[in-house]
C-alpha cells in the first residue's frame, strides 16, 4: 500500500510500505522503502548517474556518426542507410529485448549491455583511427549498438518503478530528473562537444563514448537489490513449473497493450510522429551543410538548441500537465512540435531553425515525461519489460521507414520538402489522437490501475 505525504518543504515524497516481510530489497518494500521517504534513494541516483554519463558519450557519437557518414558520401539515400541500420533493431528485436528484461535481473542486464556496447565502440574507434571506416561498417556498428540497446532500454524502464515507487507522482519526479539529465547530456553537452572533438580527430568522439559506456556499466553494477520481475523470481524458485515459451510471454505483453485503449493511442501516435521526426533529424546534417551552409562546429551547436527546449520542459512540463491534463499536454504538445519542424521547410535562417528545434525539444520532453510515467504507473511490474518493448516496437520500429522516406524525398524533391511534409503529417496524426483521447479517459485508467 502506498501513502503520500507533503513535507514542510512542499516536495511530494512517497512512503512505501512492504506488502509482507518477504518484500525484496529491490522492490517496493524493505530498506528501499525507508529511503524513498526521504528522497529517491541510492539506486535511483546510481541509475541517474550511469545514464547521464553514457548520454554524454552518446551525444558525441550522435553528432560524429552523421558527420563521418557525410564525409564518406553526399548522397541522401546512401546516408539514410546508416540511420536505417541504427533504428532497424527496434523493429526486429524490440519484443525479444523486452521479454529478456522480464526474465533477467534488470540490473545485470543493464551493466552487461553497457559493457558490450563499450567493446563495440572500441572496434569502431580502431577502424576510424586506422582509416578503415566505410558506410557498410557504420551500418554494422549502428545496428549492433542498437540491438544491445533494446535489452538495456527495456531493463532501464522496468527497473525505475522498482528502484523508486509505482506511484505516479514519484515516477513523474524521477522521470523528469532522468530525462532532463539525459537531454542536457545527449542533446546539449554531447553535440556541442562532439562537433569540436570531431575537428580534433574523427575517432575522438567515438573513443570518449566507449569510456562513457564503461563508466555507466560500473554505475549499474553498484546498484543493490533483487531487480528480477515477480514472474521470473517464481519461475526460478525450487520446484517451480517449467517456464513458458518466450513466444507466449511476448504475446502476453502484446495483448495487454493492444487491449488498453489509453496506452494503445499513445503508442500509435508515438510511432507515426517518430517516423517523421527521425527522418527529419537524419537529414539535418545535410540541411546544415547544403542549405544553411554552416560549419561542423555550428552544426553541433545547432543540435544543442533541441536541448534548450527539452531542459526548459524538464522544469516546467509538470506544471502544464497538471493545468492542461495529461492527454492535452502530451498530444497537443506533439502537434506543436511537429509544426515546429515545418519552420525548416520555409526558412533556413539560423535563429528560426534554432527556434523550431527548441520547440520540438520542449514538446518531446513533455511527451516523454507524461506518457512514460503514465505507462509505468499503469502496467503491472511483471509485464513492464514486455509492454515497454511493444511500445518501442511501434514507437521506434517505424523510424527506419521514416529515414528511408526522408532520403527519397530529399533525393527526388529537396531537403526543405522533408520538413514541410513530415511536419504537417505529424501534426495531423497528433490532432487525431487529441480528438480520440480525453483527459478523463487517462485519469480513469490510472484510477483503475490503483496508481492514484
Amino acid at each position: 500500500m502506498t501513502t503520500r505525504e507533503a513535507p514542510g518543504d512542499g516536495d511530494l515524497r512517497t512512503t512505501v510500505k512492504p506488502k509482507g516481510s518477504g518484500a525484496p530489497p529491490g522492490g517496493r518494500g524493505g530498506r528501499l522503502g525507508a529511503r524513498i521517504s526521504s528522497g529517491l534513494g541510492r539506486n535511483f541516483w546510481l541509475l541517474w548517474g550511469g545514464w547521464s554519463v553514457s548520454s554524454v558519450g552518446n551525444g558525441l557519437t550522435v553528432t560524429a556518426l552523421p558527420l563521418l557518414a557525410a564525409d564518406l558520401t553526399n548522397d541522401p539515400a546512401t546516408l539514410s542507410l546508416v540511420g536505417m541500420a541504427d533504428k532497424l533493431p527496434w523493429l526486429l528485436l524490440a519484443l525479444m529485448g523486452g521479454a529478456l528484461a522480464d526474465r533477467w535481473d534488470r540490473r545485470r542486464a543493464m551493466w552487461v549491455s553497457d559493457a558490450v556496447r563499450c567493446v563495440i565502440l572500441i572496434v569502431l574507434f580502431v577502424a576510424v583511427l586506422g582509416g578503415w571506416a566505410s558506410i557498410p561498417l557504420l551500418m554494422v556498428i549502428a545496428f549492433s549498438i542498437t540491438s544491445i540497446e533494446t535489452v538495456y532500454d527495456s531493463s532501464r524502464s522496468a527497473i525505475l518503478p522498482m528502484a523508486v515507487s509505482q506511484d505516479r507522482e514519484a515516477l513523474e519526479r524521477a522521470n523528469g530528473r532522468l530525462m532532463t539529465a539525459n537531454t542536457v547530456a545527449l542533446k546539449f553537452l554531447g553535440p556541442a562537444l562532439g562537433g569540436v572533438l570531431y575537428t580534433v580527430g574523427r575517432a575522438v568522439p567515438v573513443g570518449v563514448d566507449a569510456i562513457s559506456f564503461a563508466l555507466s556499466s560500473v554505475f549499474s553494477f553498484l546498484m543493490r537489490g533483487d531487480f528480477r520481475a515477480d514472474g521470473d523470481r517464481a519461475a526460478t524458485a525450487p520446484g517451480a513449473r517449467p517456464r513458458r515459451a518466450m513466444r507466449k510471454e511476448i504475446g502476453e505483453g502484446v495483448r495487454w497493450l493492444a487491449r488498453h485503449r489509453v496506452l494503445r493511442v499513445f503508442t500509435l501516435v508515438a510511432g507515426l510522429t517518430n517516423m517523421c521526426t527521425v527522418g527529419q533529424l537524419a537529414m539535418l546534417v545535410l540541411y546544415a551543410r547544403q542549405v544553411m551552409q554552416i560549419s561542423d562546429v555550428a552544426y553541433g551547436l545547432l543540435l544543442a538548441s533541441v536541448a534548450v527546449g527539452s531542459v526548459t520542459a524538464g522544469f516546467t512540463c509538470r506544471m502544464f500537465t497538471h493545468r492542461l491534463g495529461p492527454a492535452r499536454s502530451a498530444l497537443g504538445g506533439v502537434m506543436l512540435g511537429a509544426l515546429g519542424f515545418t519552420i525548416l521547410g520555409f526558412t533556413s535562417e539560423v535563429a528560426f531553425v534554432a527556434l523550431g528545434l527548441a520547440i520540438t525539444g520542449y514538446t518531446a520532453m513533455t511527451w516523454n515525461v507524461t506518457t512514460v510515467s503514465i505507462r509505468q504507473a499503469i502496467v503491472p511490474k511483471e509485464l513492464t519489460g514486455r509492454v515497454s518493448s511493444v511500445n518501442r516496437l511501434v514507437a521506434f520500429g517505424l523510424m527506419p521507414v521514416g529515414i528511408l522516406l526522408a532520403g527519397q524525398i530529399a533525393t527526388h524533391a529537396d531537403l526543405e520538402t522533408v520538413y514541410r511534409v513530415g511536419g504537417l503529417f505529424g501534426a495531423a496524426v497528433s490532432l487525431i489522437g487529441l480528438l480520440t483521447l480525453s483527459n478523463a479517459a487517462v485519469e480513469k485508467a490510472l484510477h483503475e490501475a490503483g496508481a492514484k
